[in-house]
């Protein structure tokens, strides 16, 4: 099978998300904070999820075998997943970058967003490339299943320009066994006691029920569901929303309730 990338180019975005999330915060430097922010395209996904619906709408004519979106570690992880546990020969060189300055490692770890990693078969290359192109989508193969359980991440342009130079091919930049990277992994194991408490009780000032003891907790906006931040308030943020869902007849519901 053919390791096919679709969606938007590469950019130098998401550098450190793991990182930056991981410190505490106030701690860590502005450039850490600038390179694990990650910025999304609405346009982009929406083009994506064009596609994606497409390929659906074939039924027994999928194109797509395995898909896997991107997220945090970028291609070193949502490509390494969607290989497993076969293995495959990927050329970085082959990803559709935006920044062209960028290294290697920023095109195998930047975290840039509305992009999947995808399985297919090669006959079905062509059939993803014109629904592709019918969408404005960028689309890359960028690798081919090997078999041999390894993670291999070569790059084409050094290796041509080492040819063209009469030098030794450079070794890969990344060649990992992948079962040691997410098969072959400790599981954890988690003990439950379970712990016996003495409950005094029940102290209520005269006058006051349960029922509605109970009702003035539950009203409070620190306790239970956050629901109404949905129903009541961001349903109107987008800028989208002429009115609010939640005006005229049911406003004096919501007042009632309140």
């Amino acid at each position: 099978m053919l390791v096919v990338k679709i969606g938007g180019p590469a950019y130098r975005i998401g550098m450190g998300g793991g990182a930056a999330s991981s410190m505490v915060s106030g701690q860590n430097d502005a450039n850490l904070d600038f390179n694990a922010v990650q910025r999304g395209d609405a346009e982009m996904a929406q083009k994506l999820y064009r596609v994606v619906c497409a390929c659906i709408e074939k039924g027994e004519n999928n194109p797509i075998i395995s898909i896997h979106d991107q997220g945090a570690g970028g291609n070193c992880n949502v490509v390494k997943e969607i290989i497993y546990p076969k293995g495959a020969e990927i050329d970085i060189r082959a990803i559709v970058v935006g920044d062209h300055t960028m290294s290697v490692l920023e095109i195998w770890g930047a975290e840039y967003q509305e992009q999947d990693a995808i399985l297919i078969k090669r006959e079905n290359c062509q059939l993803l490339e014109s629904i592709c192109g019918r969408e404005r989508l960028s689309m890359a193969v960028i690798g081919t299943i090997s078999g041999d359980g390894r993670v291999v991440l070569v790059d084409s342009a050094t290796i041509h320009k080492n040819r063209e130079s009469r030098l030794s091919p450079p070794p890969p930049a990344v060649d990992l066994e992948i079962e040691k990277v997410l098969g072959d992994m400790l599981q954890k194991s988690f003990e439950f006691q379970r712990v016996v408490d003495a409950r005094a009780a029940l102290d209520i000032s005269p006058g006051i029920t349960v029922v509605d003891a109970l009702k003035r907790v539950l009203r409070l906006p620190s306790v239970c569901s956050k629901q109404f931040l949905t129903t009541k308030v961001d349903q109107c943020v987008t800028g989208l929303v002429a009115q609010h869902k939640l005006w005229a007849p049911y406003r004096l519901l919501l007042l009632m309730w309140q």
